[in-house]
């Protein structure tokens, strides 16, 4: 089993975390990522070791970042609002303390899969 790549994200971990799949797994044609910046490193790597982005590797992100819609080719990746799960969650974390929180509350804040080129 892989071990996911350290925290915090980085372009180095994505282009490592590619490398590192491949070497598991080389008929792998799709990586999901938990960040556009992991994204964007396994990108790079795919590049520098020759693999077209999307026909032979299909690459995912998430968080929507500013440079997703910018890099080359553009990133695939799924939109969250953020300030609103920040409020979200620091209103159930209030309800909680003050007693009205339910144990197992769900909050569907909701995403958008923003399409892109490396699908």
């Amino acid at each position: 089993m892989l071990m996911p790549p350290p925290s915090p994200s980085s372009v180095a971990s994505g282009k490592d975390g590619l490398a590192r799949m491949l070497a598991a797994h080389p008929q792998v044609d799709a990586i999901y990522c938990s960040s556009d910046l992991l994204a964007l490193g396994v990108v790079a790597q795919a590049r520098k070791l020759g693999l077209e982005v999307p026909s032979r590797l299909k690459v995912y992100g998430f968080g929507d970042l500013e440079f997703a819609a910018d890099s080359l080719p553009a990133l695939l990746t799924v939109r969250v609002d953020g300030p609103r799960i920040g409020a979200t969650a620091a209103r159930c974390l209030i309800d909680r303390l003050n007693g009205s929180g339910g144990e197992s509350a769900r909050v569907d804040v909701g995403f958008e899969i923003v399409e892109r080129e490396t699908l």
